[in-house]
């Protein structure tokens, strides 16, 4: 069943939003946890989840399944670090839906692109519609924006 899962992972996989089909995912963790009675698969210590230029790292990786098999929610706790080409982002915590297609990102949460950086205590973006909320309960929301060059592309 393990094998079947790890199959299903690699060829059928979302990882937040990242769908070019033709790429595989690689995940690399110190251990791997599959749960049958909770349809959840757990990857824990130093996880690292590659799908092309895209790379992952936190402590710990849940996928929560349904019934059939199929992804409905990824769940990154500790440490959480992204990258995609010229874009990067970090938290606490981060939250996807596969139904609604949406990140969340919990805790000291910021995304960067080239020099320009958004933070705040919560990032909801959409992927859809690249729509992205900034949420600060702790602390004020902060953006550096960093004027572009003439003749300078990002």
């Amino acid at each position: 069943m393990v094998r079947f899962l790890i199959f299903f992972l690699i060829f059928s996989f979302t990882v937040f939003g990242v769908e070019d089909k033709k790429e595989p995912i690689v995940i690399e963790s110190d251990t791997l946890e599959y749960l049958k009675k909770e349809n959840m698969v757990i990857y824990k210590g130093n996880v690292v989840v590659k799908k092309g230029d895209f790379i992952l790292k936190s402590n710990l990786l849940r996928i929560f399944l349904d019934k059939k098999g199929q992804i409905k929610k990824i769940l990154a706790l500790g440490n959480v670090r992204f990258e995609k080409g010229n874009r990067k982002g970090r938290s606490d915590k981060a939250e996807y839906y596969k139904d609604k297609n949406f990140l969340i990102l919990i805790g000291n949460a910021e995304l960067q692109q080239n020099n320009n950086i958004i933070e705040g205590d919560e990032i909801v973006y959409y992927l859809d519609t690249e729509k992205a909320e900034v949420k600060g309960k702790n602390k004020r929301v902060r953006t550096i924006f960093f004027p572009e060059e003439k003749g300078k592309e990002r």
